[in-house]
C-alpha cells in the first residue's frame, strides 16, 4: 500500500499560508487538508512516512471535481502544487492533467453554452435524454 508513495521531505511547517500558491482557494483547501492530516497522523504517534501517505490521500480527496471550466483550472493548479508537495506522484500527475485537459475540451465543445461553464449540467441533460430515449423504446 505505501510502496507506491515516495517519502517526501515536506513537513507540515513547510505547508504554510505564506506560499503564493495559496492565493488560489482550491490549492489552499487541498494544502490545508494535507497539513491537517499530516499533523493528526504524527500526533497519533505514526511515522512521518505514514503521515505523508495519509496526508497525500487527504490532499487528493480535497481536489475539486472536473465539473466546470473554473474547477478544471483549480484542479490543474492543485495537481501542480500536489506534485511539488509530494502529495501526487509525478507519474500520476500526467494522467490527472490529461483528465483535466479532456474535461476542458469537453466543456469547450458544449453547444448550448457560450463559455461552456457547466459540464455537470450538460452531463445531467445527456443522461436525461438517454433515459427518455430508453423509456420510449420499451
Amino acid at each position: 500500500m505505501y510502496s507506491s508513495m515516495r517519502p517526501t521531505g515536506v513537513t507540515a511547517d513547510a505547508v504554510d499560508k505564506s506560499n503564493p500558491s495559496f492565493s488560489n482557494p482550491a490549492v489552499a483547501h487541498c494544502s490545508k487538508a494535507w497539513k491537517k492530516t499530516f499533523r493528526a497522523t504524527v500526533d497519533a504517534g505514526k511515522s512521518e512516512v505514514i503521515a505523508a501517505y495519509d496526508a497525500a490521500e487527504a490532499y487528493r480527496a480535497a481536489m475539486p471535481p472536473l465539473s466546470t471550466r473554473d474547477r478544471c483550472r483549480d484542479f490543474i493548479a492543485c495537481v501542480a502544487q500536489g506534485i511539488l508537495l509530494g502529495a501526487i506522484p509525478e507519474k500520476d500527475g500526467g494522467k490527472l492533467l490529461y483528465a483535466a485537459q479532456v474535461a476542458l475540451a469537453a466543456a469547450k465543445s458544449e453547444p448550448n453554452s457560450p463559455d461552456a461553464s457547466g459540464l455537470a449540467d450538460s452531463t445531467a441533460t445527456r443522461s436525461r435524454k438517454f433515459d427518455d430515449k430508453r423509456r420510449s423504446t420499451r
